[in-house]
C-alpha cells in the first residue's frame, strides 16, 4: 500500500515538474514581449490552468451520516483541451523594438548618422503595432511577427520615412501544438460530520531547480449532503460544494481558482465491488497573475522593465459526467467536463 501511494505521488511530481520547466522557458520567452502581446500570447493557459484546478474534486457525493469516518487519498490527473483557435492570436498593442529590430527597420535610411539617431528614437518609445502568430500552445516552428505601421522621423532637421515592415521575433509556440494542458495533484478527503466532508490538495514549497524558483500548491473544499437533515431517503445522493485553490511557480505566475458546484451520484453494487455514476454542474472562476522582466534596449544600454498583469479564465459554467469504480479499498474514477474549455479528469486512490 505504501509503495503504491509513493508511485502515485511520484507521478504527480513528474507532471508538475514538466509544467514548471515550461514556466521557466515562458519567463525567458516573455522577456521579448511587451504587456499587450504577452497577454494575448499566454491567454489559452489562463483558462487551461483554471479548468484543471477546478477538476476532479467530487467523484461521489459525501455520505449523509451524522457522524462517521470516511477517508480517501488519491492522485488526481487533469487535462484541459485546446482547440485550433487557441493555437494562434492576432492583436493590436504597444510594442518596444530592440536594437537589432530597429536596425532592420532603418535599412532604407542611407545616412549612417541619421540611421543611428533614428534607431535610438525607435528603441526609446513604444509603437502601436499589429502583433500575430502562435500562442504559447501554438506551433514551435512558427514565430510571433510584429507589423511596424511606418513612421516619419526627424533627424538633424531632415525627415526620413521608415516604411511599413514585418519584424519576426524570437517568440515561438512554446508548447508546440500541445493538445491539452496537464496537471496532477494529491488529494485527501475526510468526512463526515452531519453530511459534511472536507478535501485538501497540498504540495509544500519545492525547489525543483535553482533557476525555476519554488513551486507550491494548495486547495481546499467542503461538500455537504443536505439529506443528513431529513429522514426520507432520496433516489440519488445529492450535495453542494465549494472549492478554492492557489498555485504558484516561482515569481512568474500565480493561479487562483474557485468553484461552487451541485453534484448527484448513485452507487450500484456492494462495498467490495461497485460502480458509481455521477454528474455535476459547477460555477467557476479563475485568474492568473503574470510577472516577468521585459528586456529592452535604450540609448544608454540594455535594461529590464518589470511587467505584471492579471488575466481571467474564460470558463464560467461546467457540466461534469463521470463514473467511479470501486474494488475493496481501491477506487478509480474518470469524468469529462463540458465547458468553453473541456477537461478530462481521472483519479486513482484508496478509501477507508
Amino acid at each position: 500500500m505504501k509503495k503504491a501511494s509513493l508511485y502515485l505521488v511520484l507521478l504527480s511530481f513528474i507532471v508538475i515538474s514538466s509544467t514548471v520547466k515550461a514556466q521557466n522557458d515562458l519567463s525567458s520567452t516573455l522577456s521579448h514581449l511587451s504587456s499587450g502581446a504577452a497577454q494575448a500570447y499566454v491567454a489559452p493557459v489562463v483558462s487551461g490552468f483554471g479548468a484543471d484546478l477546478n477538476s476532479g474534486w467530487v467523484t461521489r457525493v459525501t455520505s449523509s451520516k451524522l457522524l462517521g469516518l470516511d477517508i480517501e487519498f488519491k492522485i488526481v490527473a487533469m487535462g484541459t483541451y485546446f482547440s485550433n483557435q487557441n493555437q494562434t492570436f492576432s492583436t493590436s498593442a504597444a510594442f518596444r523594438f530592440n536594437r537589432d529590430q530597429a536596425a532592420t527597420l532603418t535599412q532604407s535610411v542611407l545616412n549612417p548618422i541619421a540611421r543611428q539617431d533614428i534607431e535610438n528614437q525607435i528603441i526609446s518609445q513604444d509603437f502601436t503595432v499589429g502583433i500575430s502568430g502562435p500562442t504559447i500552445v501554438g506551433d514551435k516552428n512558427q514565430f510571433v511577427a510584429v507589423n511596424f505601421p511606418g513612421h516619419t522621423f526627424t533627424s538633424n532637421g531632415f525627415q526620413y520615412n521608415v516604411p511599413t515592415q514585418n519584424i519576426v521575433t524570437q517568440v515561438n509556440g512554446l508548447l508546440g501544438n500541445i493538445p491539452a494542458l496537464p496537471l496532477a495533484a494529491p488529494q485527501l478527503t475526510i468526512g463526515t460530520v452531519y453530511g459534511t466532508s472536507v478535501s485538501f490538495r497540498y504540495l509544500p514549497d519545492i525547489q525543483l531547480n535553482a533557476d525555476l524558483g519554488k513551486f507550491s500548491y494548495f486547495g481546499f473544499g467542503i461538500q455537504h449532503n443536505p439529506a443528513a437533515w431529513f429522514d426520507l431517503p432520496l433516489p440519488v445522493d445529492f450535495s453542494v460544494g465549494f472549492f478554492v485553490q492557489n498555485m504558484k511557480v516561482g515569481s512568474v505566475f500565480t493561479s487562483n481558482a474557485t468553484m461552487f458546484n451541485i453534484n448527484a451520484s448513485k452507487m450500484f453494487g456492494t462495498s467490495l465491488l461497485n460502480v458509481t455514476p455521477y454528474v455535476g454542474i459547477g460555477f467557476e472562476s479563475s485568474t492568473i497573475s503574470v510577472n516577468y522582466n521585459q528586456n529592452i534596449d535604450s540609448p544608454a544600454g540594455p535594461q529590464q522593465v518589470n511587467i505584471s498583469f492579471d488575466l481571467k479564465g474564460e470558463n464560467t459554467t461546467r457540466f461534469t459526467l463521470g463514473a467511479s469504480f470501486g474494488l475493496a479499498i481501491v477506487n478509480l474514477n474518470v469524468d469529462y467536463s463540458f465547458a468553453k474549455y473541456n477537461t478530462l479528469s481521472a483519479g486513482l486512490g484508496f478509501r477507508f
